[in-house]
C-alpha cells in the first residue's frame, strides 16, 4: 500500500471493507486453494472474485485493488477512504 504504513488491523478492516463492497455489487468472493493468486474471473455474463486463501492480506489486497480498477464504480456509493485505496496507484 503506496507511501504511507498501514497497520495490519486497518488492512484486515479494508479487506473487510473490500468484502462488503462486492456483497452489495453481488459479486460472489471465494478463497480457495490452489497454485494460483487469483483475481476477477467472468463466468457467462457474471462477474466473481477467486484469491487464493494462503495470500497475505497485502497481496489480497493488492490484487483486489488492481481488478476493482476494470468495473465502472462511478455511480456506486463507495466510503471515501475505501474508494481513495481503490484509486490509488499500486506498487506494480
Amino acid at each position: 500500500m503506496a507511501g504511507k504504513r498501514v497497520s495490519a488491523r486497518k488492512k484486515q478492516q479494508l479487506l473487510q471493507e473490500v468484502e462488503e463492497l462486492l456483497e452489495r455489487l453481488s459479486i460472489p468472493l471465494r478463497y480457495e486453494k490452489g497454485d494460483f493468486k487469483g483475481g476477477l474471473c467472468r463466468f457467462n455474463d457474471r462477474f466473481c472474485f477467486i484469491l487464493n486463501k494462503k495470500l497475505s492480506v497485502d497481496q489480497k489486497l493488492q490484487i483486489l485493488q488492481n481488478d476493482l480498477r476494470l468495473l465502472n464504480l462511478d455511480d456506486v456509493y463507495i466510503r471515501p477512504a475505501l474508494r481513495e485505496f481503490l484509486e490509488m496507484e499500486s506498487k506494480n
